[in-house]
């Protein structure tokens, strides 16, 4: 049986995409290997930074879970074509997948509120297929612009809570726990003693760190156009990777910080969230 994620709104109107120059140069004098990330231009990716103007939307307050994805394996998701994209079931059907990686590893799957890894883009969108199909609302994998915009507010901040790193507030490679935590573990929404946690201003949780995150997005350069093709489904492109993860440095949770990979990669520490239009 399906079960509907907690979704939050993000009202319409403008965000600044991407990491300005400056911030670039606060980060080189602030932070631990952003010199090194400057000298080889790894922030050319997150340039320029520009404003995006986005219609209403709704992000799930948390990454898919591995009981929210349990459902889908157990209601034959990896057997229905209709969920897929063409590409993606061809990908399927050649490797033989049946559920995702380490599904059957207890350390990613042993408590049904960790997010879920080990899917690729193929899979997290056939899930979102599936999600839509059986509660009838229309689940999607956010653009990377909605993904970014939920995670940093119109403001450009360099995290959710702000510009200052703090190891408390998400499970990055700095928490030093080597694995998943159950999602909210650092929202003071689930659990109130934490006077700061490390939830977007729109109450997104896990989007600097935990797990990285699929975008439905394509990776291209900026700026970020809608109507270029980048957000078409059809596509056997590498997609944007969102989030940072426990596995990942400090600078990769940052929420302008752009990963990408191709749709049939799968990992320990990549996982996905769904969105859904107003």
């Amino acid at each position: 049986m399906a079960t509907e994620p907690e979704m939050v709104h993000v009202p319409a109107g403008p965000f600044l995409m991407g990491t300005s120059d400056q911030q670039i140069d606060w980060l080189a004098r602030n932070v631990d290997q952003a010199r090194e990330w400057r000298e080889k231009g790894r922030f050319a990716r997150e340039q320029p930074q520009h404003t995006v103007v986005l219609p209403a939307y709704a992000i799930a307050r948390y990454p898919a879970t591995v009981g929210e994805y349990r459902a889908f394996v157990d209601a034959g998701g990896y057997r229905g074509r209709r969920h897929w994209t063409d590409a993606g079931w061809a990908w399927r059907e050649a490797e033989g997948i049946v559920q995702p990686a380490f599904w059957d590893d207890e350390r990613w799957t042993g408590d049904d509120r960790l997010p879920v890894v080990g899917v690729s883009w193929y899979e997290a969108f056939a899930y979102c297929r599936w999600l839509s199909e059986a509660t009838g609302r229309a689940y999607r994998l956010p653009t990377e612009a909605e993904w970014e915009k939920a995670a940093r507010e119109p403001d450009g901040r360099l995290y959710p809570w702000g510009d200052a790193f703090d190891a408390a507030r998400g499970n990055t490679r700095a928490s030093g726990l080597g694995q998943t935590t159950p999602v909210g573990r650092y929202s003071p929404a689930v659990h109130p003693k934490l006077v700061e946690g490390g939830d977007s201003p729109y109450g997104c949780v896990d989007m600097a760190g935990n797990v990285s995150q699929w975008t439905l997005s394509e990776y291209r350069p900026y700026p970020y156009d809608p109507d270029d093709g980048r957000n078409d489904a059809t596509s056997s492109a590498e997609r944007v990777i969102r989030g940072g993860s426990w596995f990942k440095p400090v600078l990769r949770a940052r929420a302008a910080a752009r990963g990408m990979n191709d749709p049939f990669f799968r990992d320990d520490d990549v996982g996905f969230r769904c969105a859904c239009s107003c």
